[in-house]
């Protein structure tokens, strides 16, 4: 499915990076939740998918809306979705597929909710379609079918959810650029769709319009799907792969493609997998990360040391990665700024992404910071700050992202007394009547 200001002092970087629950990333762009609710997102916007309202790039996450019930994000190519506590159902982005699943194929720059219901469970955005699980364990799908990747026996595109059969018993789904997968509450593993690479796992490359088994087996416990590939794993440990292998994204050590599920390696502690568009990463029980095949990083087998990775996720070419604490790290391709470490810079190795504070600091279109000076930094009693335009007020709020301290200053320059506050990283704010400024980190000693 990362920036942290190191400008100032190198402490603290999981202490104030430690709110993300999972971020999930797509073509261009990355929606995430953090760990109080809220909805963030961060990377390309050509066509409304960050759902800002704009259609501005994001080199850093953005706060969709105020609310704080997102239980539920994912990112396709263009278009992103959101399932809300209440399980109801929201996207936007582009659709001219119909894949927003608003009746229309109008694109939306702005969260819509899909429909009433409010039994969602979970969605997969694709390249231009979508498919989701409501609470009853049926199947829904909707947008571009033109390889039969809805799975409701046709090619015909569809604007709005469709029910796909009768089971009621999925579990997990995923789509990718022309192909879905299923798993099924019996474990059983299902894909339908376009099947130029194999990617279907039945044996050849003839695309298919409706969900078929693989195999027999019933112990599968996840699968994912990139560009033209599938990964999977068994309640056993082991990771499977199938599907295009030309960049070497199954991780066999091969670039052979395979039509059948594969056993990778002889490993028995995978705990999860995903596939990127050209790559694949993964998780072991031990807490290492692993990754193969071309995503722009230095990676090829186990990335970096550590050991505390939780959930990862993989998208076109990049990748982003929560640990135990909280922490979120992403690495690849960076030419949208989806990394969300405020630059465009591809990233071949790890890099940490700061927790944002509200809405604090996610506006490019903000004054920029270095027209607002706080010093000195760090500080221990009074703070120093000063504007070339008037401020308001300044507010100061810890990393937990809660408001500490208001100083009202109606001046351009002000006096700060932070002497109340506790040793640590903070972040400062100057409210202006005109535009909203960027935070500046500071340390308290």
């Amino acid at each position: 499915m990362k920036k942290l200001y190191f400008s100032l002092i190198l402490i603290g970087v999981q202490t104030f990076a430690q709110c993300w629950e999972f971020a999930s990333a797509g073509y261009g762009h990355t929606v995430g939740i953090k760990t109080d609710g809220t909805l963030w997102a961060w990377g390309y916007n050509n066509n409304g998918q960050l759902g800002d309202g704009t259609a501005a790039n994001r080199l850093h996450p953005k706060q969709l809306g105020t609310t704080n019930n997102w239980q539920v994000a994912n990112a396709g190519y263009g278009h992103s979705f959101g399932i809300k506590t209440d399980g109801t159902l929201w996207a936007w982005g582009y659709n001219n597929y119909g894949q927003l699943g608003d009746g229309t194929t109008v694109n939306k720059q702005t969260p819509i909710q899909i429909g009433t219901a409010s039994d969602w469970l979970t969605v997969a955005a694709g390249s231009s379609h979508t498919v989701a699980i409501k609470t009853d364990g049926t199947l829904w799908a909707w947008g571009n079918n033109q390889f039969g990747q809805l799975g409701d026996g046709t090619t015909a595109s569809k604007n709005a959810p469709a029910q796909i059969g009768t089971s009621n018993n999925w579990k997990t789904v995923s789509a990718g650029f022309g192909h879905s997968v299923g798993i099924k509450t019996d474990g059983t593993l299902w894909t339908w769709g376009y099947n130029n690479k194999g990617q279907l796992g039945n044996g050849n490359t003839i695309s298919g319009n409706a969900p078929i088994q693989i195999g027999t087996a019933g112990n599968w416990q996840s699968a994912d799907v990139g560009d033209s590939h599938t990964v999977a794993l068994r309640t056993d440990g082991t990771r499977w792969a199938w599907g295009d292998n030309s960049t070497g994204q199954l991780g066999d050590g091969t670039t052979t493609s395979r039509s059948v599920p594969t056993q990778i390696g002889t490993a028995t502690n995978w705990q999860s997998s995903t596939a990127g568009y050209y790559h694949s990463a993964g998780i072991k029980a031990d807490g290492t990360l692993w990754e193969w095949g071309n995503s722009y990083s230095s990676y090829s087998g186990q990335a970096g040391t550590a050991n505390n990775w939780l959930k990862s996720d993989a998208g076109f070419n990049f990748n982003f990665t929560v640990k135990t604490d909280g922490t979120l790290w992403a690495w690849g391709r960076n030419n949208y700024g989806q990394l969300g470490d405020g630059t465009t810079t591809n990233r071949n190795t790890l890099v940490p992404i700061a927790c944002p504070v509200s809405s604090l600091g996610t506006d490019e279109n903000s004054i920029p910071s270095d027209h607002l000076k706080v010093f000195p930094n760090p500080v221990h009693d009074y703070l120093m700050v000063s504007l070339d335009q008037k401020i308001l007020s300044v507010t100061v709020y810890n990393m937990a992202g809660q408001q500490v301290l208001t100083k009202v200053i109606n001046d351009t320059k002000g006096t700060v007394n932070v002497s109340v506050l506790g040793s640590g990283t903070y972040l400062v704010k100057a409210n202006t009547a005109g535009v909203t400024v960027k935070t500046i980190k500071i340390i308290k000693r």
